[in-house]
């Protein structure tokens, strides 16, 4: 695994000594940040690598403007963490197979595509043209005058 970056355990590592350096309380961390205080100590304790970019991102932020007086200096910043947050990342979602479970959004043939819509309120488009209000299958017109 040379050669791969910052690996999930090692983020949570230096996560876990970050959280230890600084003053809030778990309980004060998840409010200030809005991130639950059960999700910051699954990141810190149980090593579940966290999934949620932006909001571990400010809780890593505020950690560094909550330090503890006489605590040792840190290693990195808010830009150093969020660069090693992507690496680990990268490397967790290969380990889970977590990028290749994303699902491309089928294409169905144009006959599939032609299905009944039904609008109560607001408006919809049919044939490139507004509509105030359809009830029913819009899709399929039918000359009343053919039958």
């Amino acid at each position: 695994m040379a050669g791969t970056g910052v690996t999930p355990e090692e983020l949570l590592s230096d996560f876990g000594s970050l959280f230890d350096a600084q003053t809030r309380s778990l309980r004060g961390l998840a409010t200030a940040s809005g991130v639950g205080a059960e999700t910051i100590r699954g990141w810190k304790d149980e090593g579940r690598f966290p999934k949620n970019t932006t909001g571990f991102l400010e809780v890593v932020r505020l950690c560094l403007r909550s330090l503890k007086e006489g605590a040792p200096t840190q290693r990195w910043g808010a830009a150093e963490w969020e660069i090693r947050y992507h690496e680990a990342k990268r490397v967790w979602e290969d380990r889970t197979g977590e990028r290749a479970a994303r699902k491309a959004i089928p294409l169905g043939r144009a006959e599939q595509q032609a299905s009944p819509s039904i609008q109560v309120h607001g408006g919809d488009y049919v044939n490139e043209s507004k509509h105030t209000m359809h009830i029913g299958n819009v899709n399929h017109y039918t000359d009343p005058g053919s039958r």
